[in-house]
């Protein structure tokens, strides 16, 4: 199978200086238009995960109804696409760094998620878009564990992908986790190990704190919330003398 050709191949270098002349006016463009219409779009945006994500909260209080386990359930995994997607992938970044806010800023935000703040730039903005879909380069080509283009050697522990694709949808932001590791460096024992002992250090405080807020934390508050509730609509047990007198009268 020959080699695919480059897509810039046939462009000369005028009009490679010329695509970049436009590519930097467009960059330029959007800079200058930069202003207070983003600025509340951003913080209107953070507003509207914290109100989804405590009305989904407030829902599941009572979910044993159908109708409000729905909703909460459904609540939740919008605040948690928001977070991750129109937030803290953008903020990280550095999408919003010129507004010089010390809280919604790319050295400063951490996100509600397995992966380190530190570890996901370094994969995501600095390997990935350095090295955008170019194989041996780019780790987010099929996550090290799909086959994605016809280029790729072929394996067949690739026929499974399915199953790898089901088990990256359901556990994604710990796939992720792992996946800024760079288990294929560590292996060729290109990442140094005092480095692989520092992400390690990081993810196991990121699992920690997700795992006591939504194992621990969150179910006892519900558990707590519902019980509380329970004895507030529970009627009051009646004396034995009541019921006899109650009984008299009937």
């Amino acid at each position: 199978m020959t080699a695919p050709t480059h897509p810039f191949a046939h462009l000369s270098e005028d009009q490679l200086a010329e695509l970049a002349r436009e590519f930097d006016a467009i960059h330029d463009q959007v800079r200058a238009d930069l202003g207070e219409r983003d600025r509340r779009y951003i913080k209107g945006v953070i507003r509207l995960h914290r109100q989804i994500a405590v009305a989904g909260r407030a829902l599941l209080l009572g979910s044993r109804s159908k109708v409000a386990w729905t909703a909460g359930t459904g609540c939740l995994a919008i605040a948690k696409i928001l977070e991750n997607m129109e937030i803290g992938h953008n903020v990280l970044h550095g999408q919003w760094d010129w507004m010089n806010d010390p809280y919604i800023h790319s050295s400063t935000w951490d996100w509600d998620t397995a992966s380190t703040a530190a570890a996901w730039k370094h994969s995501h903005n600095y390997i990935h878009h350095t090295y955008t879909n170019i194989r041996g380069k780019d780790k987010d080509l099929g996550y090290e564990i799909m086959r994605i283009d016809p280029h790729q050697k072929w394996h067949p522990a690739y026929l499974a992908q399915p199953l790898y694709n089901l088990l990256l949808m359901a556990f994604f932001e710990w796939g992720v986790a792992v996946h800024d590791l760079d288990v294929e460096a560590i292996r060729a024992g290109e990442k140094p190990m005092k480095d692989v002992w520092h992400d390690i250090k990081g993810i196991s405080g990121k699992a920690r704190d997700q795992i006591l807020k939504d194992y621990v934390g969150w179910p006892l508050v519900s558990a707590l919330a519902a019980t509380a509730v329970g004895r507030l609509l529970r009627p009051e047990p009646r004396s034995r003398a009541r019921v006899l007198a109650d009984r008299a009268r009937g």
